[in-house]
């Protein structure tokens, strides 16, 4: 049966459907192609690594996203943008809760948020990234739910002084003719206005107004005995996003085509499913919920029947807290990498062994970028703070060769078989060549990370689930400029419980290449034959000179050096260097000499030995 649709006014119904764009289909196969196409997708999640409730509820035409999530502690709903991969969060100041429900494809989203006397007002981030309050004329509460593309008008509810709702959508109020409440969600670029009302008899609907001012009810016979329904988005092409809930029953969400009937849209494998809106492609964006109780955003992409039942299989996951070795059972549409598993499951760290070294890597959420693709019949080793239970969605893989596993073989809290220490460096603009050595001096174990921008992720793992590292354990740090010259201190991190849960130790190695003090450090080789480099460090930029001593205090040769900008000079082509020759170029008689660095504002002498 077809979703009814009934007029208030005399306007034409063919005029009112070409402002609406909306073609019925003229003949049966047309209209089952046009279903086919629209009412069928895949599906990605969309998640942000660390972010456990992320709810979706808009996009821009570019792949950008806006909605609500919550505060590091969890108690309270702020508002989120995620453009260019890059997530933001708001919260207006003073507010109870935050929420975006609008994104324009200029990057200015909009919603609202509640304030202290429980009051809603309208907040727009505008492009130079400013909250602003924004509240209708005359009403005391404002809600945004949409923003127009091609105006930049706002769309939503407000509440006037009587408390009576109304929607709106730039500056005009509606009120569909005869309801208690009016709710208006949406503006498509042909100015159809799409909301909710409330008759007097207590019955919800759905309705469209066309710009000529005429207004079109939505009602759902096939969805009989309704708590409430929400019109939320229209497309240029007439396709209708709403949500329902039925008396007993969640909170569904259903995309209903000119002329036709209802389908359910559903994540799967979801608790419950949110749609949101709609793009001009078709295209659906919302959020749904995993059995772990944490929400995912998500994207479908409409396809065809075929294509959709292909990525529609269903692999439920458990994960146990803490270390856990994992392989993907199905293969996305989208290809995965580090950073999205991490998301879809959860995880704190993602460690992978890579084949051609052999050495294990790893990808912590605070990366700069993605992390390494995840491949099907791979292993990889995810650390969960807490059990997850969520399920992946796609098709076989055609190569797997290893089901998920999960269960860590230490129990104790207080050790673990994995682990990353990462983190980022500061006191260069660029970091290129750069590495950091990390060493536990209770096992021994020397792991090497390269620096990528400014991060670092240095993971080791056992296999055989031994234990690399235990609470206590002191980490210690260096790091290697290009040509191998270090250009920090030996910097020592101790592990706590709170690191071994999480399976990753965050630091942040401050002031690399910058000294806090002058310092004259030990030749290399000592004895030396014939030739050795001292080494030294700068706290300031200095001129500087060497001056080598025999064991009577007679001065045997200087090194003038000349201008040295503050830092490290250790390696061979950075230390001064000396070739065991006097000033006048013979070489010197084996014993024990005395090396001095000069600066204006320091001196310091050291011995070396000279043995032919």
């Amino acid at each position: 049966m077809f979703a009814q649709i009934r007029t208030s006014s005399l306007f034409n119904i063919f005029t009112l459907l070409v402002c609406l764009n909306i073609i019925f289909i003229l003949n049966t196969a047309a209209q089952d192609k046009n279903q086919s196409i629209k009412v069928n997708y895949t599906y990605e999640s969309i998640d942000v690594p660390g972010v456990d409730f992320l709810a979706l509820t808009a996009s821009s035409d570019f792949g950008d996203y806006a909605g609500f999530t919550k505060s590091t502690d969890g108690r309270k709903e702020i508002a989120f943008t995620l453009i260019n991969g890059v997530f933001t969060t708001y919260d207006f100041p003073g507010s109870q809760k935050t929420h975006f429900f609008a994104l324009g494809n200029n990057g200015v989203a909009a919603g609202h948020y509640k304030d202290s006397n429980g009051l809603y007002h309208g907040v727009v981030l505008d492009e130079n990234g400013e909250l602003k309050q924004y509240d209708f004329p005359g009403a005391v509460q404002t809600f945004i739910f949409g923003i127009s593309d091609e105006t930049g008008a706002l769309s939503g509810n407000i509440v006037d002084t009587d408390g009576v709702t109304h929607g709106f959508s730039g500056d005009m109020s509606i009120t569909f003719p005869g309801a208690v409440k009016t709710y208006a969600d949406f503006v498509n670029s042909a100015g159809v206005v799409v909301g909710s009302y409330i008759a007097a008899d207590g019955t919800v609907h759905g309705f469209m107004r066309a710009p000529d001012g005429s207004f079109t009810t939505i009602d759902v016979p096939e969805l009989p005995n309704l708590d409430f329904l929400f019109v939320n988005a229209i497309n240029n092409d007439g396709v209708v996003i709403f949500r329902a809930k039925a008396v007993d029953d969640i909170q569904r969400s259903y995309i209903l085509l000119p002329g036709g009937i209802p389908h359910e849209l559903r994540f799967p494998g979801s608790v419950s499913t949110v749609v949101r809106n709609i793009n001009q492609d078709g295209s659906i964006i919302g959020y749904y919920d995993s059995a772990d109780g944490r929400r995912h955003g998500f994207f479908g992409r409409p396809t065809t029947k075929e294509m959709s039942d292909y990525f529609s299989n269903v692999f439920n996951i458990t994960l146990t807290q803490g270390l856990n070795m994992l392989s993907l059972p199905l293969s996305s549409p989208k290809s995965m990498t580090a950073k999205s598993l991490a998301g879809i499951a959860g995880a704190t760290v993602v460690i992978a062994l890579d084949a051609d070294s052999q050495r294990f890597i790893g990808w912590t959420p605070s990366a700069p970028d993605d992390g390494f693709p995840i491949e099907g019949g791979q292993g990889y080793i995810v650390n969960v703070p807490q059990t997850r239970n969520f399920a992946f969605v796609g098709s076989h893989w055609t190569n797997q060769k290893e089901n998920t596993a999960a269960a860590p073989a230490i129990p104790k809290t207080q050790q673990a078989w994995a682990f990353v220490v990462s983190g980022h460096l500061k006191g260069k603009s660029a970091f290129d060549g750069y590495k950091v050595i990390v060493r536990n001096p209770r096992t021994n174990t020397i792991v090497t990370s390269t620096v990528q921008g400014n991060y670092f992720a240095a993971a080791t793992a056992d296999m055989a689930r031994r234990s690399v590292v235990q609470v206590g354990d002191v980490i210690e740090l260096r790091v290697i400029g290009p040509g191998g010259n270090v250009e920090s201190q030996t910097q020592r991190f101790k592990v706590t419980p709170e690191n071994l849960a999480n399976a990753v130790l965050s630091v942040n190695l401050d002031s690399i290449g910058q000294p806090s003090r002058n310092q004259l450090l030990q030749n290399y080789p000592n004895p030396f034959n014939p030739e050795t480099w001292i080494p030294y460090q700068l706290s300031q930029n200095s001129p500087v000179s060497v001056s080598i001593y025999d064991a009577t205090g007679k001065l045997i040769r200087t090194l003038s050096l000349g201008y040295q900008s503050a830092g490290y000079y250790n390696s061979r082509e950075r230390a001064a260097y000396w070739d065991g020759h006097n000033a006048i170029g013979e070489p010197v008689a084996s014993g024990i000499y005395f090396y001095q660095l000069t600066t204006p504002s320091f001196q310091q002498t050291r011995r070396l030995v000279i043995l032919k």
